[in-house]
């Protein structure tokens, strides 16, 4: 019988001690940027309010469904800088889309009463239309009188870098030339822009967390009190486009 430490293959093993190295280079590059650091913070105080919350969500269909999602994010808001920090860029992208899918069902879900047992009760084997992303979008678009359809740029932008496979999803696997790598590789323009992504899908997710836990969990005010005040600094401060 195979040893356990014979399960693994050797080159996953050394694929994925590659990618624990890389940790080491990415996180030189964020320790010499003081906005990279900052949208690091952001991200695990954000992270660090749901797991203060998760154990005290009260029952009921709405907090189970509306909990579950906040959850949903919490892993990939690790998983997306743990890529962009691994040098797996495209992974880190297809993480941020995610969140900003979950983010744009949230705002939705908590807008009126009900919506959330609505989707909660909802086949899992098919998608209603009224909670297909452009609708969603559509809508808190038309809600918040944004013309422009910025989300709508940006859902699109992430989808075409990460979740669908395309040519232009080919440049997160470039060092600046055109060679294409795989596995984890250097290029620091595209970690930054990879943690800046990150922080800007996960900032208004903060808000709507805030939210929540302020107006429907019992101590929410000071759950959230960190991130309340990351949140003021955050935006006295520039946050990067």
């Amino acid at each position: 019988m195979a040893k356990l430490s014979n399960v693994v293959p050797n080159n996953l093993s050394r694929l994925w001690a590659a990618e624990d190295e890389m940790m080491v280079w990415a996180t030189t590059v964020v320790a010499s940027e003081e906005y990279l650091q900052d949208h690091l913070e952001l991200i695990e105080a954000y992270m660090d309010c749901i797991e203060s919350a998760r154990n005290s969500i009260p029952s009921g269909d709405r907090h189970i469904a509306l909990m579950g999602l906040f959850l949903r994010s919490f892993d990939a808001s690790s998983y997306c800088l743990r890529s962009a920090m691994s040098g797996n860029y495209t992974g880190s992208a297809m993480y941020a889309r995610d969140i900003l899918e979950t983010q744009f069902l949230l705002n939705y879900l908590m807008d009126e009463p009900g919506r959330p047992e609505a989707w909660l009760s909802t086949d899992p084997r098919t998608t209603p239309k009224e909670y297909k992303p452009f609708n969603l979008r559509t809508y808190l678009d038309n809600r918040d009188g944004f013309v422009e359809r910025k989300r709508e740029q940006s859902y699109k932008a992430l989808s075409t870098l990460g979740a669908h496979p395309s040519p232009g999803g080919l440049e997160l696997k470039r060092d600046g030339g055109r060679a294409i790598h795989n596995g984890p590789f250097r290029q620091r323009d595209t970690l930054e822009q990879c943690i800046q992504e990150a922080a800007r899908v996960i900032l208004p997710l903060c808000g709507i967390l805030h939210s929540y836990c302020v107006s429907e969990l019992e101590s929410g005010q000071s759950m959230t009190s960190r991130l309340s005040l990351i949140l003021q600094r955050t935006q006295m401060k520039y946050f990067r486009s």
